[in-house]
């Protein structure tokens, strides 16, 4: 399957495979986030209209996905922003200008069912401190539909929908981690009699406001697991998950990710981590688990001559910059030094 974007926010065009484990690697503002924002909008709306795609949208069908585009993107598309899914039985590709859709493709496209995956896109660990907001907003939500004109609230979308699968199970069947995960932190995320989740470590109920945010980073994957959703008709989306985690626990975090695509769900990691990206290769490798790295710059996300050795290098010497500046500082400090 391959996501293909044109002028969505700092993304001038992107041609991303998302097959196995995909790895978006670059500084901060280059695109990456809206790269999974995107994949996460498009994958949502097939899965939510459920059925066989052509370019004949129903009114309310459009009115759905306008709404979607309003709640990831908050109005921020231009007018030539176009998203477009390619898969083995079809290509599917529409663009959003002034409150409406627009179908660039002039002929008949059907998206298989197969291809319609659950997207789960972890933004932030934090979703954790909104949980009561959440299952207050969940009761006004549902006398107003997903995507209906009704709710007029504005809310972070894309953390009430983690929520949601945090809180909700699937009735299919999962590759199982939480035992795993609740050994690397030494705890278990549970829910009270009211449905409230806490940490426990050693009998002790530790709320959630006072549990570091790491753990609470790796207690998404834990209760994901218990509650199904980690498998092969999922899409996780990982917002650059080393930012609360020590470089010792990205190592954890990487081989995790590896095991889960190893088992059959599909994941998609945006990382600046030289630590996350060395050990997702490594790991890759080791389990011979098929992964695609890819480098944002200049508002194109690309391989480097579609190789991933050479997009590799290219990524690690963009980020291994910081330390071209220590080195400057030494040589500095050295210089004057031996300059009096």
């Amino acid at each position: 399957m391959q996501l293909q974007l044109k002028n969505i926010g700092m993304i001038k065009k992107a041609n991303v495979k998302i097959d196995g484990l995909t790895v978006i690697a670059g500084e901060n503002d280059t695109g990456k986030s809206t790269l999974g924002k995107s994949l996460y909008f498009i994958m949502t709306f097939l899965l939510d209209i459920n059925k066989v795609i052509d370019n004949n949208f129903t009114k309310n069908e459009e009115k759905r996905l306008l709404r979607l585009s309003k709640l990831i993107f908050d109005n921020q598309l231009s007018n030539k922003s176009s998203f477009a899914l390619k898969t083995e039985v079809g290509f599917y590709q529409f663009g959003i200008k002034d409150n409406d859709v627009l179908h660039e493709n002039n002929f008949e496209i059907k998206i298989d069912k197969d291809d319609l995956k659950l997207p789960i896109m972890i933004e932030s660990p934090l979703v954790w401190n909104l949980s009561k907001f959440f299952n207050q907003m969940a009761n006004i939500q549902s006398q107003a539909g997903m995507f209906g004109d009704e709710l007029s609230i504005d809310y972070p979308f894309l953390l009430k929908d983690l929520h949601f699968r945090l809180m909700v199970g699937s009735a299919k069947e999962s590759y199982h981690i939480e035992d795993e995960i609740c050994t690397l932190i030494n705890g278990k995320f549970k829910k009270d009699e009211l449905g409230n989740y806490y940490f426990e470590r050693e009998n002790k109920k530790i709320s959630l406001l006072n549990t570091a945010t790491g753990i609470k980073y790796f207690g998404i994957f834990q209760v994901l697991s218990q509650n199904n959703y980690l498998n092969k008709n999922t899409v996780l989306i990982l917002d650059e998950p080393e930012v609360h985690l020590h470089p010792k626990w990205q190592l954890e975090m990487a081989k995790i990710i590896v095991e889960l695509v190893k088992n059959g769900v599909k994941i998609l990691v945006n990382s600046h981590s030289p630590y996350m990206i060395e050990a997702l290769e490594r790991y890759a490798k080791k389990e011979e688990v098929p992964a695609d790295f890819y480098l944002t710059e200049d508002g194109y996300i690309k391989k480097e001559n579609n190789n991933n050795s050479e997009t590799l290098s290219k990524i690690f010497e963009k980020l291994s910059e910081p330390f071209d500046t220590f080195d400057k500082m030494d040589s500095d400090s050295m210089e004057n030094l031996i300059n009096g």
